[in-house]
């Protein structure tokens, strides 16, 4: 039975081309990482499509700019590449796999950056089924 989720708070903010992609709830970071998901090893190439969306804050404003607007100028967002310079590959990303298939990644994207800027050809990633939501939702 499913959960009554909290909506995310700035869904009023969220740009259309995000729509669809990240969650229309607020869900929690901890409950997904303590979850026992199977890990796959996945083509870069077949989620930098994630690199183009504006998923980072910038000024302090939510979704702002992109992962690869970051590696263009790091001078002008030097938080974001901070942290995708420390991101630690050693730790899988975390996505979802929507009803029609499409993985979308939850949590990772600066670990993403990180294996394009390197080359690496291969990330691992541990997939949420779509009908397994429920599990990292917050409730009210």
């Amino acid at each position: 039975m499913s959960q009554a989720r909290v909506p995310f708070p700035l869904l009023a903010v969220v740009p259309a081309e995000l729509r669809g992609i990240i969650l229309d709830f607020h869900w929690d970071t901890e409950l997904l990482h303590g979850l026992e998901l199977p890990v796959s090893r996945v083509d870069v190439a077949e989620l930098e499509w994630h690199l183009e969306l504006p998923f980072w804050a910038h000024a302090e404003r939510p979704f702002q700019v992109s992962p690869l607007q970051v590696t263009a100028r790091p001078e002008v967002y030097p938080e974001q590449y901070a942290r995708t310079m420390a991101a630690d590959l050693r730790y899988p990303l975390d996505a979802v796999r929507r009803p029609d298939g499409r993985v979308t990644i939850l949590d990772g994207v600066h670990r993403l950056l990180r294996a394009w800027m390197s080359r690496q050809a291969v990330v691992r990633v541990r997939v949420l089924e779509w009908d397994e939501l429920d599990a990292i939702a917050v409730t009210r």
